[in-house]
């Protein structure tokens, strides 16, 4: 995350080395409490490399890292001078290792000479710190302290393993240089959904997108000629390119710049990417923050907040949370979905990213056998609002389920299919607000999140709840997890039903199959055949030339079980069908 303060830009950045280069979600002192530096907000940045402190310590903890570098033992004086120091937080095993407060770990470093701390979690999971009421801990701390997951810390100690030297900037860099513009990507226009069917999404008067982003002059000098220039490709062929009329932005201000709205006749499937880059008439200082992109969908079938991967059929999973404070029996994550046109369409399954166990809690906890549900509720609260907004009026309609095999070691984070057990389908209803619901009663299994999507800009424009979650079926959180990471969830709808002009019925015999099937369709000429599993896997995609109404294709490679078809036109019309295949 970059954080964004009026107009202050609270950072976390590696310089280099160039292959971990960029910006990394943190939280820092201003986000806790009980800190002598009580914000990062003006705080001048910290620019040196970092170092992994030694305290003598043997062994590792519970994630393979070194025990000498919790923090918690004093360090030789003067071992970090003018270093950043990284050190690990408690590991969380039954005889922890490193379980000191984050206001000793840091004040430890800052005793030894360093000049900023990062403390790497043990989860891939952000949290805010408390350094503690002690005056000899946090509250003795003034140097700049962050906290990463342990997917970035484990980066940066490659990095180090290998003798690469990894330089950080910790800090806010506003007046930093003189020359310096940012537009961030929880700042910028982006299409209110990560994925939509295609039945939803027919023409302009459906979909449009108003691109924008709010750019900042985070420098000394006033700037002029500042442009904003957004791209979008479809499947990577660029279908938009356009350029806002030249501004100028005083240091220490910013401004909102747009580019025409992007709107179509028909939309095609396929992945769409938006790109903002900034211009000015200097050259900037750091480009780092000059571009900002994100994701969205129109699919043949799947309605979702977060995006797809390039080929459409695998919901978007960079990292997995819990909740800091554990519920005792279930944990529910939801999102919110609602449209105009809803009833063109009827939900047959959720994917969901799937769950996994921390490595602390690998030798207590399990996912053999266990189970986990998910629920669509109508929602019927008059406010859903982040500040205000009630679940008082919320009514299951549908539900399934999944059960994980015993073992269950292989589907850790893998991506599910869970078709819906309530009834064969279930027709969504026009302007009719849904939650779709995960339940896991796991309580400390992690549950599959997106880090890249953000709707920030848009929640700030509504302030509504898009991805609450609550903990024992009562306990709401509206406005989500810190970072507002976005659920993995995507809800199958059966394609486009009963929309005839964007549908062709479609039939496979025999069933069951064994090694060739042929399929039956009122199309003609090409299509792109996707057979996918009902665990959600995609196992074979292929071209097809249908001629007299019919074509023919292997199911050799096939193991035993049901797949699901899914064929899209050169038309834009799709189909789908389920193939039981029997060896």
């Amino acid at each position: 995350m970059v954080g964004s303060t009026a107009m202050s830009q609270v950072i976390f950045s590696v310089e280099a080395p160039a292959a971990i280069q960029g910006f990394y979600d943190f939280t820092s002192n201003g986000d806790g409490s009980n800190w002598g530096l009580a914000t990062l907000v003006g705080q001048p940045p910290v620019l040196d490399t970092v170092v992994i402190p030694n305290d003598g310590t043997g062994g590792v903890n519970a994630q393979g890292n070194p025990a000498s570098a919790t923090g918690c033992n004093a360090l030789s004086p003067g071992s970090l001078a003018g270093k950043v120091a990284m050190v690990y937080r408690g590991d969380g095993a039954a005889t922890p290792i490193g379980a000191c407060g984050f206001g000793i770990k840091a004040k430890m470093c800052q005793d030894a000479g360093a000049v900023a701390v990062i403390i790497v979690n043990r989860e891939d999971q952000m949290l805010n710190m408390d350094g503690g009421t002690n005056p000899s801990e946090g509250p003795a701390v003034t140097i700049p302290v962050v906290f990463v997951t342990l997917s970035t810390g484990t980066l940066i100690k490659q990095k180090i393993d290998a003798s690469i030297p990894v330089v950080v900037l910790i800090g806010d860099k506003t007046g930093y240089y003189n020359d310096d513009l940012t537009i961030f990507d929880n700042n910028s226009v982006r299409a209110t959904f990560g994925s939509k069917p295609v039945a939803l999404a027919q023409n302009a008067s459906e979909f449009s997108l108003s691109p924008g982003g709010w750019v900042y002059n985070y420098g000394i000098d006033n700037q002029s000629g500042v442009t904003l220039n957004t791209v979008i490709k479809r499947n990577g062929t660029e279908i938009y390119n356009q350029t806002s009329a030249a501004s100028t932005i005083n240091a220490g201000d910013s401004a909102f710049m747009t580019t025409p709205t992007y709107s179509a006749a028909s939309y095609t499937v396929g992945q769409y990417e938006v790109t903002y880059t900034i211009a000015m008439g200097n050259t900037d200082e750091f480009v780092g923050d000059n571009v900002s992109k994100n994701l969205f969908s129109i699919s043949d079938s799947l309605w979702s907040l977060a995006s797809l991967n390039p080929t459409g059929d695998i919901i978007t999973k960079d990292g997995f949370y819990r909740a800091n404070q554990l519920p005792n029996n279930q944990f529910e994550s939801c999102i919110v979905l609602k449209d105009a046109n809803a009833n063109r369409v009827a939900l047959d399954g959720v994917y969901y990213g799937g769950l996994t166990i921390g490595a602390d809690d690998e030798a207590t906890v399990t996912l053999d056998g266990v189970e986990f549900t998910w629920s669509l509720y109508s929602w019927n609260d008059p406010d859903k609002t982040v500040d205000q907004g009630t679940f008082t009026q919320i009514s299951e309609v549908a539900s399934g389920s999944y059960i994980y095999p015993d073992p269950a070691d292989a589907y850790h984070e893998k991506t599910i299919f869970m078709p819906i057990s309530s009834a064969p389908q279930y027709r969504f209803v026009n302007n009719q607000s849904y939650l779709l619901c995960i339940t896991s009663y796991t309580p400390k299994a992690f549950m599959a999140y997106s880090t890249s999507d953000h709707y920030d800009y848009q929640m700030n424009i509504d302030g509504l709840i898009r991805f609450p979650f609550r903990r024992e079926g009562n306990a709401w959180e509206n406005f989500g997890f810190i970072g507002s990471p976005v659920p993995s969830i995507a809800l199958r709808t059966g394609a486009t039903l009963n929309v005839a002009e964007n549908t062709v019925e479609a039939a496979a015999f025999p069933i069951p199959a064994k090694e060739v099937i042929t399929v039956k369709v009122k199309a003609v000429g090409d299509a792109t055949l996707k057979i996918v599993d009902m665990a959600g896997r995609q196992v074979s995609t292929q071209q097809v030339k249908i001629e007299n109404g019919q074509f023919e294709t292997s199911v050799e490679g096939l193991n035993a079980g049901t797949y699901v078809f899914n064929l899209n036109y050169s038309n834009g019309t799709t189909s789908r069908f389920n193939v039981v295949v029997s060896k």
